[in-house]
């Protein structure tokens, strides 16, 4: 991030300070215009009922001007023409440093039994985002009104789209790489809340529109950015049906306000404490998809060295491991082995295909891993 980031962390009552203790960790990822210090005292207190660590980031900073930027919780494409600051790196921060700080520092438990992630709008993306990217990280994933799928056109609107992801036009496979809808597959063996309001005047919305001007843009503001919420909600509950992931999800009459979000956080807390209570197990098959050049999944490590942006298509099956892709990949498994892929020459051109068919073509390298490294056979 190039400077100092600032956390906050709300240990549970009755810490105990001997380090005997173990606690689970709880990331709370701020929405829009916010920062380490956006959740009010209701939200703590109400996270404060859970015997667990809640650590605050900050998904945003202050560049030249004192304007903050919100970072989007991603490693950003660029930035505008002209601007003198580092693209914002919230998700390698968050990710590679923060994280295993909070574990080095803290008596947590550092698997994905004992770590959960939630944020509300921007930041409910994020956390599905971050589970999404990482499946393994974090065992549980929560989003109230969250931005659950940004390349719809909706969400688009929003963003600087030079800057966070590139051009969707030009850079469709970044977009797809940071869209937690595109990743539902991702997502096996991860529990899933999602609280949503549909745009429609709810318990907490004024029945008729404010006399005043300011305050009736501002409900009707409210009201829209909500209805998109839920449409970006519907477009990732879809595709997690299609990749049998299992989701609780329920959504409501209102808008995109906080009387919502801390009746959902009462909601997210006495779900996440009975999901606490089951743990998360590693599932025996799951598959990733990913176009990043380093990326972990359920104990498992992948490295690609490639020319261009692609996705590296992985399928685990027990102790047999298949991977579809260009390059050279380097894997390390949950017992410590390291294996060196070869995929053939990088490809030359950036991915622009997605979907069934995509990887006609594509190089298909399969092995079994019993006892230690096998022979891959393509």
């Amino acid at each position: 991030m190039g400077n100092v980031q600032h956390v906050n962390v709300l240990l549970p009552a009755h810490f105990d300070r001997s380090g005997r203790t173990r606690y689970p960790v709880l990331y709370l990822l701020h929405g829009a215009f916010g920062n380490y210090a956006a959740w009010d005292a209701r939200f703590l207190a109400i996270v404060g009922t859970l015997p667990v660590i809640a650590v605050m980031p900050s998904g945003s900073q202050v560049v030249a001007g004192g304007t903050l930027m919100d970072g989007d919780y991603s490693d950003w494409f660029g930035l505008p023409a002209g601007a003198p600051d580092l693209a914002p790196a919230c998700e390698s921060y968050h990710i590679d440093e923060l994280i295993p700080f909070i574990d080095r520092t803290l008596p947590t438990v550092p698997t994905a039994a004992g770590r959960a992630v939630m944020g509300i709008s921007m930041g409910g993306g994020g956390a599905f985002k971050y589970a999404a990217e990482y499946p393994g990280t974090f065992g549980y994933a929560g989003s109230l009104s969250g931005e659950l799928d940004p390349e719809l056109p909706v969400a688009q609107a929003f963003l600087p789209k030079t800057c966070v992801h590139g051009d969707p036009a030009l850079q469709e496979v970044v977009w797809r790489d940071n869209d937690a809808t595109n990743l539902a597959g991702n997502l096996r063996g991860v529990k899933l809340f999602v609280r949503s309001g549909d745009g429609v005047p709810g318990p907490f919305d004024a029945a008729q529109p404010p006399a005043d001007p300011f305050q009736r843009a501002v409900r009707q503001t409210q009201l829209v950015i909500e209805a998109g919420a839920h449409l970006e909600a519907l477009q990732f509950l879809a595709a997690a049906k299609r990749a049998g992931v299992a989701v609780d999800a329920t959504f409501y009459h209102g808008s995109h306000s906080v009387p919502y979000w801390h009746r959902g956080m009462h909601a997210f807390v006495a779900w996440l404490r009975e999901q606490l209570h089951g743990g998360v197990v590693t599932p025996r098959a799951f598959s990733v998809a990913s176009a990043r050049s380093v990326f972990t999944a359920w104990g498992w490590r992948f490295a690609v060295r490639r020319r261009v942006r692609e996705f590296l298509y992985v399928r685990v099956n027990g102790d047999r491991l298949t991977v579809t892709g260009s390059g050279r990949v380097s894997v390390t498994t949950p017992a410590g082995f390291s294996l060196a892929i070869d995929l053939g020459p990088s490809h030359r051109s950036q991915q622009t295909q997605f979907g069934p068919g995509a990887t006609r073509g594509w190089r298909t390298v399969s092995m079994q891993i019993a006892g230690r490294p096998a022979r891959a056979t393509p």
